[in-house]
C-alpha cells in the first residue's frame, strides 16, 4: 500500500507579523516546513504533496523538487485545502497522512507509529488527538456512549459541556484516499466563517467507515506554531531535545540552556561546547574540538582538537589543532590548515592556508592562497580590492611578513621570503629575497616647536 503525506502550507500566517509565508518562517535558522519534510523523508511515507498558496514561489524555492505541489488559490479552510490536492491523490490507491505545515516538532518515529497503528487497527480514518488541561482554542473530540469518536466540534461552536472536554484535535489525520475524497465533496461551508472544515469528515465518515483515534502523549509534538511566541516555544523544545541527544552521545555541553545546535549539525563524541555558542546548518564538529564560549559556526567543518573561542566561522573549514580567536571571523570558504593560529581580530575570507601558519592579531587575509609556516605580523593586510575587482594574493612557504605590511594584489610572494615591517608591496617577490618597500626615515631636528606649544607650568 502506497503512503502519501499531504502538508497544508498555503496560509499567510498573519499573526507571525512577517512577509514570509507562515510555513517558511525560520526556526533555529531553518524554515519550519523543512523540519517536516526532513522527517517525512526518513519515515515510511513514499510521496509528499504540499498545498501552497500565499507566496507559493517562496515555498517552491525552499523545497524545490523534493515534493509535488497542489495550489490553493483562495484560502477557504482546511477542507478546501485538501480538495486542492484531489487531482494528485483521489485516483491513487493508498492512505494519506495529513498534517499542517506549521508543526515542526512532529518527528518521523511518531509519524511511523501513527501510520502503523492506523494500518494494524484497520481504520479508514485515524484522528490524532492530545489531552490538554486548558483546551481553549482547540476542536474537541466528541464520542458517543460507547466511546466511539463521532465528531469534532470547533471551540467557537462548542456548548458549555463540550468546552469541558480535554481531548482535542491535533489537526493530524491518516485516511484512506478513496474515502477521503468521496467525503470531502460532502463537506458543507461553515455559515459563520465561510470555510470548509476538514474536521467535518469525522462526523461524515463515522457511520459508514471505521473511525478511530491515536493519542499523542506529549502535546508539544503536535504543537502548531501560530505566532512569534510559538516560535520561541518550538525553538526551546528543539534546543533541549537536540542538546540532550548530543550529550547522551558523548558531547560535553556546558550550560546547555545557552547553547543552540541546529537540526542537521553533526558533533562527534569527545567534543566540548561552551556557553553562548550557536552551531547551525550543515556543520560538522570532530572529536576533541573545543567550541566557544560566545561562538557562532554555520555550514562549517571544525576538525579534531581545533579550538574556536569568541569567534564567527561561516562556510569554512578549520584544520586539526588550529586555534581561532578570540574575536576572529572566517567566512566564504576560508580553509585553514593544521596547527594554525588565527588570533584576535583576524578576518579570513575566501582564502586557504597551509600548516603551521600564524596570523596572531589585527590582520586581514582575503582572496589569498597562503602556504605553510607563514607568519603574519600585526596589522598586515592582503589588499585584494582595487575599487572594481577582487584580486588574488599568493604566498609560498616559510614566509615572514612584518608588521603593517600591505600586499597589493595581484601579487605573488615566493618561498623563503622576508618582508620588512611597514612595507607596501606592489611587485612579485622572488624566492629567498627580502623585500623593503618604505620611504627612508628622516628626522628633522628641533621641529616639534613648530607643532606643539608647551603648556604653562603651574605656579
Amino acid at each position: 500500500m502506497k503512503k502519501y503525506a499531504l502538508i497544508l502550507a498555503a496560509g499567510k500566517g498573519t499573526r507571525m507579523r512577517t512577509e514570509l509565508p507562515k510555513c517558511a518562517f525560520p526556526i533555529l535558522k531553518k524554515p519550519m516546513i523543512e523540519y517536516i519534510i526532513e522527517n517525512i523523508e526518513k519515515s515510511v511515507i513514499d510521496e509528499t504533496i504540499v498545498v501552497v498558496g500565499h507566496k507559493k514561489e517562496v515555498m517552491e524555492d525552499i523545497l524545490k523538487d523534493r515534493v509535488k505541489y497542489a495550489v490553493q488559490e483562495e484560502q477557504l479552510g482546511t477542507g478546501h485545502a485538501v480538495s486542492s490536492a484531489a487531482s494528485l491523490l483521489e485516483n491513487e490507491e493508498g492512505i494519506t497522512f495529513i498534517l499542517p505545515g506549521d508543526m515542526p516538532l512532529m518527528e518521523y518515529p511518531v509519524m511511523d507509529k501513527i501510520i502503523s497503528s492506523h494500518l494494524e487497527m484497520g481504520n479508514d480514518l485515524t484522528v490524532v488527538t492530545m489531552l490538554m488541561d486548558y483546551p481553549k482554542g482547540y476542536g474537541r473530540i466528541i464520542r458517543d456512549e460507547y466511546g466511539v469518536v463521532n465528531g469534532i466540534v470547533e471551540e467557537l461552536d462548542c456548548n458549555e459541556s463540550q468546552k469541558l472536554i480535554k481531548e482535542v484535535n491535533s489537526s493530524v489525520y491518516v485516511v484512506d484516499n478513496k474515502a477521503l475524497f468521496e467525503t470531502i465533496k460532502k463537506i458543507r461551508r461553515n455559515e459563520r466563517k465561510g470555510e470548509y472544515y476538514l474536521t467535518d469528515i469525522v462526523s461524515l465518515m463515522h457511520q459508514t467507515h471505521k473511525v478511530n483515534t491515536f493519542l499523542v502523549r506529549d502535546p508539544q509534538i503536535t504543537m502548531g506554531v501560530n505566532d512569534l511566541y510559538g516560535v520561541g516555544i518550538a525553538e526551546k523544545y528543539l534546543r533541549d531535545t537536540i542538546n540532550k541527544g548530543h550529550m547522551l552521545g558523548g558531547v560535553s555541553i556546558v550550560n546547555p540552556e545557552t547553547v543552540t545546535i541546529g537540526h542537521n549539525v553533526i558533533i562527534e563524541p569527545g567534543a566540548w561546547i561552551y556557553p553562548n555558542t550557536t552551531l547551525m546548518g550543515n556543520t560538522i564538529i570532530k572529536a576533541g574540538a573545543v567550541i566557544g564560549p560566545n561562538t557562532e559556526v554555520l555550514n562549517s567543518t571544525i576538525e579534531s582538537y581545533a579550538e574556536i573561542r569568541h569567534s564567527i566561522v561561516l562556510d569554512s573549514i578549520v584544520g586539526e589543532r588550529t586555534t581561532v580567536g578570540p574575536f576572529a571571523h572566517l567566512r566564504r570558504n576560508a580553509i585553514i590548515g593544521k596547527d594554525n593560529r588565527i588570533g584576535n581580530f583576524v578576518e579570513v575570507k575566501a582564502s586557504t592556508t597551509g600548516d603551521h601558519t600564524k596570523a596572531a592579531h589585527l590582520i586581514y587575509i582575503g582572496d589569498a592562497e597562503v602556504g605553510s609556516n607563514v607568519n603574519f605580523g600585526c596589522g598586515s593586510v592582503t589588499v585584494n580590492y582595487d575599487g572594481v575587482k577582487k584580486h588574488k594574493t599568493i604566498i609560498g612557504d616559510d614566509v615572514f611578513i612584518g608588521c603593517n605590511v600591505n600586499l597589493v594584489a595581484p601579487i605573488k610572494v615566493s618561498d623563503n621570503v622576508f618582508i620588512a615591517a611597514g612595507s607596501t608591496v606592489t611587485q612579485d617577490i622572488p624566492k629567498g629575497a627580502m623585500a623593503i618597500a618604505r620611504n627612508k626615515q628622516i628626522n628633522k631636528e628641533d621641529y616639534s616647536k613648530n607643532l606643539i606649544k608647551p603648556k604653562p607650568k603651574p605656579e
